[in-house]
């Protein structure tokens, strides 16, 4: 059927129409569109301190506030196994062994090296680069700590808590019927692990610890909780930090150094017990550290887990908050640029946790404690808990390592 003159003109109009209202389409959703910054396994505080901090950075020509969507990652679950992380540009995540991985991918994009240069040498010497480009860029610092009342150890008598039997001193002389002066959060597998990964690196060094994890990450990647228990066993017969770190929690255990129930304390436990005075000191990370009613804290001293010798080389457990771009727009570019520099006092103010640069302004004592121990050492390593990047997985070797403190004399 031949088209009339009439009907090819209202024809090429209506063809011409569809394109234009197409085109104003895309315009307006390249001029909405925002991209998708994900969170994994990072605290709810930190997560509204980082899109607090994003959020109000100036980007493009006009100068207006970035815009993203905001995606929660399954903290439980390893990252490389969760497919919703690909909708991401952007990532926000605690560093463990999985994510250090997935950061080697092609799925994650390289940063300007220069951005460790203000960070400090220990920062630098570990941080993930491949081909000279940063993989996974460090902005906050966390930390475990252990948290000494002052009015018990003024009472104790004993002088410094320089080294581990400083300590024990300490724990020693504040035991009194139904008080134990040492908590921390025993009912969370992760802490069971991180726990005695600090004791590893205190008592016997990086090491013993990083031989442990690389060991327990095999373990992992094989997909079966019985060979995380079997992993175990082998390196209690062939790891000294190991053999030394169960040892020692034991003894303190046994003694009731420790409370009875502290393998049972969820962290609203410990709360209680702090606000309470039903404590002499814990086994804290910063984090926490910062959700106790400043009125308690004030009576607590910070210091970092004592090894034997005051004077040994030390390699802090810090779980670290690292950024992953997986698509380099100059948005996420932008965007890891200024949290991981400039913005990095107002970041550290607003999370509680410490910078990663060396020379930015901090809210506390704290926060720079932390920030000169890191730098003070041979460098910052990931915690226990990194080598088994799942629930499941993670209490098993908890199980395991709280039967041995129970039962090991």
């Amino acid at each position: 059927m031949k088209l009339t003159k009439l009907q090819k003109i209202f024809a090429v109009g209506i063809i011409a129409l569809i394109i234009l209202l197409g085109a104003a389409f895309t315009a307006i959703s390249i001029a909405s569109y925002k991209p998708t910054v994900a969170f994994y396994n990072v605290s709810e505080k930190v997560q509204k301190s980082i899109l607090a901090e994003i959020t109000s950075m100036p980007y493009g020509r006009k100068g207006k506030n970035s815009t993203f969507n905001v995606l929660v990652l399954d903290s439980e679950r390893p990252l490389s196994a969760q497919k919703n992380a690909r909708k991401a540009k952007l990532i926000f995540a605690t560093m463990d062994y999985d994510v250090r991985d997935f950061a080697k991918t092609s799925k994650v994009k390289g940063q300007d090296i220069a951005l460790i240069d203000g960070m400090p040498s220990t920062t630098r010497a570990t941080a993930l680069v491949k081909d000279n480009k940063l993989l996974a860029v460090p902005v906050l610092y966390d930390f475990y700590e252990m948290d000494i009342y002052r009015p018990a150890f003024d009472e104790s008598g004993v002088k410094k808590i320089s080294e581990w039997p400083d300590f024990v001193r300490f724990l020693e002389l504040t035991t009194k019927k139904d008080f134990s002066p040492l908590i921390f959060n025993g009912g969370l597998p992760l802490e069971v692990l991180n726990v005695t990964g600090c004791m590893v690196e205190a008592l016997s060094g990086k090491e013993d610890l990083i031989n442990i994890e690389e060991k327990l990450y095999r373990a992992f990647k094989t997909g079966n909780a019985e060979k995380v228990t079997a992993t175990l066993e082998d390196l209690l017969k062939e790891n000294k930090g190991l053999e030394a770190a169960i040892k020692e929690i034991s003894k303190i255990y046994q003694a009731s150094y420790i409370n009875n129930s502290t393998f049972a304390f969820t962290p609203e436990d410990t709360m209680f017990f702090l606000d309470h005075n039903l404590c002499n000191s814990a086994f804290l990370t910063l984090s926490q550290h910062r959700n106790i009613d400043q009125k308690i804290i004030n009576s607590y001293t910070s210091i970092y887990v004592p090894g034997l010798d005051i004077n040994g080389e030390r390699n802090f457990a810090s779980p670290t908050v690292c950024a992953l771009s997986l698509k380099n727009t100059k948005q996420v570019v932008s965007t890891i640029k200024l949290i991981s520099s400039s913005r990095q006092s107002s970041l550290s103010a607003k999370s509680g946790l410490a910078p990663v640069q060396a020379n930015c302004g901090v809210p506390d004592s704290q926060a720079d404690d932390v920030r000169f121990w890191i730098a003070a050492s041979n460098g910052p390593v990931m915690p226990m808990a990194a080598a088994l990047p799942s629930a499941e997985m993670q209490k098993t070797a908890a199980d395991w390592l709280i039967l041995q403190f129970k039962t090991t004399k």
